[in-house]
């Protein structure tokens, strides 16, 4: 070769690069989506420039998908991988793509996106990360999704919740992980309108819920939670027009769960029969329940319940159950205490207004209800049927009894004809404790103790003491003229005058 044809080749190699960066930069296909705002976990992690990793076949541990779904035949990844999140990789649902085979995508990059949630929960490894493109930027997503292991189910965009609705006779979640894995959903809404099946349903391990939403009009139960199962919910709201959560001998943390019940003719069927927490036999409360949490264990932290035949039901489990600020309004009954294992139900702070009846504890159960603001009552404020209960430092304003003392023999009242009470331990309680309590403007008595059942007077135990009671005429006070064997009253103020509420 000559000096002037190396010279010459050598030229055009070095003007080559300078050709290439001077190319204009192919548009990205994940351009459009806004960046991330809604505030997830996980979502926050996931850039919208990067395509879903190469998923490997022996990941797939609670499913054999290798035979269904071959990856070595998917084209090779070209452009780079979406980060993963907490070392577990992520991958990508838009509802709103074409439908690829087996509910998968291609695009321009060779990266996976999958058009249905439940396709990609099948194909995830473990403790991998779904990120949902939410309408506007994809598709409501349209089906039933079931976890077998253990995942996260996020919204991936800022324009909203990524919507998960159910076909009909379907459930929008079913969750069936091993114990001690958890499933978390942040960020996603979820619609159901079949009266079929709840809405999301865990059979089995943990299930997280966050930033999210369930609508569930005509369903049974929005969330159904069986033995076994733990259900955790932040920042949640929940709309039916049935029943809200049901819990039988799990663990639950609700923080801040907000339930809106708009109808309350649909029955609630439950497993309380004899509520000892082992025996099967069915009850049934004729309307709406917002919390029904049988034998279980956990707290509720904050958050409101409105309307409902029954705004919470509660049958502790061997723990207790715990409720602290939690504002119930206008439920029938806005809590029903029912006896459980040895746990203690648990009231702190709770604002209870405009209902037939406050609260009602039931016999044999164990119950403390503590600075508690029980207002605008038809009924009664708070009925304790011979209960173990301490209610101690609350306030109970404007009904036509604020505090009655029934007889154990007198339960279920009329409105709960379905229930019967065993305490789990026989043997005399000693009664319920009122005491230091507020009880004013009332129709006909601050505190009625009435031994009254089938007939005849019982036993009836207890203490009110240290009670200020306002009531004017034809109001009495305290009424025990039914009572063969006084409850021990002690040193209560009566006031014969109407107390100025709010203060």
């Amino acid at each position: 070769m000559t000096m002037t044809a190396r010279v010459m080749r050598w030229s055009r190699l070095s003007v080559l690069p300078l050709a290439v960066l001077a190319l204009p930069a192919a548009a990205d296909p994940y351009d459009n989506l806004p960046p991330y705002d809604y505030p997830s976990e996980a979502a926050t992690q996931g850039a919208p420039y990067d395509p879903v990793p190469e998923i490997d076949p022996s990941w797939c541990r609670w499913r054999p998908c290798a035979p269904r779904h071959p990856v070595q035949s998917a084209p090779r990844h070209t452009g780079p991988n979406l980060p993963g999140i907490n070392g577990h990789p992520t991958l990508l649902v838009d509802c709103g793509r074409p439908q690829g085979p087996r509910g998968r995508h291609h695009g321009p990059h060779g990266e996976r996106v999958f058009t249905s949630v439940n396709e990609a929960a099948e194909f995830a490894p473990p403790n991998a990360t779904i990120l949902i493109v939410p309408p506007g930027e994809g598709m409501t997503c349209v089906e039933s999704v079931h976890v077998r292991g253990p995942l996260t189910i996020a919204t991936y965009g800022g324009s909203g919740r990524a919507v998960i609705q159910a076909p009909a006779g379907a459930p929008c979640l079913r969750a069936h992980i091993p114990l001690g894995d958890e499933l978390v959903i942040d960020g996603v809404k979820f619609i159901s309108r079949g009266r079929e099946t709840p809405c999301v349903t865990v059979e089995a391990g943990r299930v997280v819920m966050r930033n999210s939403a369930v609508d569930s009009r005509g369903t049974d139960w929005g969330f159904d939670v069986q033995e076994s199962g733990e259900l955790i919910l932040e920042n949640a709201k929940i709309e039916t027009d049935a029943s809200a959560v049901h819990a039988r001998r799990a663990a639950v943390a609700l923080k801040n769960v907000d339930i809106d019940i708009a109808g309350r003719n649909m029955a609630a069927s439950l497993n309380l029969g004899r509520t000892d927490c082992l025996d099967r036999k069915a009850g049934t409360i004729h309307g709406s329940v917002g919390l029904a949490l049988e034998c279980s264990e956990g707290s509720m932290e904050g958050g409101s319940i409105i309307g409902g035949a029954v705004g919470i039901l509660a049958s502790a489990g061997t723990r207790g159950l715990r409720f602290t600020d939690v504002k119930i309004t206008k439920a029938d009954t806005g809590m029903l205490i029912l006896p459980g294992q040895r746990g203690v139900v648990t009231v702190e702070r709770a604002a209870i207004a405009k209902s037939h009846d406050g609260i009602v504890v039931a016999p044999g159960a164990e119950s403390q209800i503590t600075g508690s603001v029980i207002t605008d009552s038809r009924d009664t404020g708070i009925t304790a049927f011979g209960a173990g209960t301490l209610i101690a430092s609350n306030k109970i304003v404007n009904a036509d009894d604020g505090i009655r003392l029934l007889a154990p023999a007198a339960f279920p009242p009329p409105v709960f004809p379905e229930f019967s009470a065993v305490a789990m331990i026989d043997g005399d309680d000693g009664g319920p404790i009122v005491q230091n309590n507020l009880v004013a403007n009332v129709r006909h008595a601050a505190v009625r103790i009435d031994a009254r059942a089938g007939g005849r007077q019982h036993r009836l135990d207890g203490k009110l003491m240290g009670n200020t009671l306002y009531a004017m005429s034809p109001a009495v006070c305290i009424d025990d003229d039914y009572n063969d064997d006084p409850v021990r009253v002690r040193a209560n103020t009566c006031n014969r005058e109407r107390f100025f509420w709010p203060f």
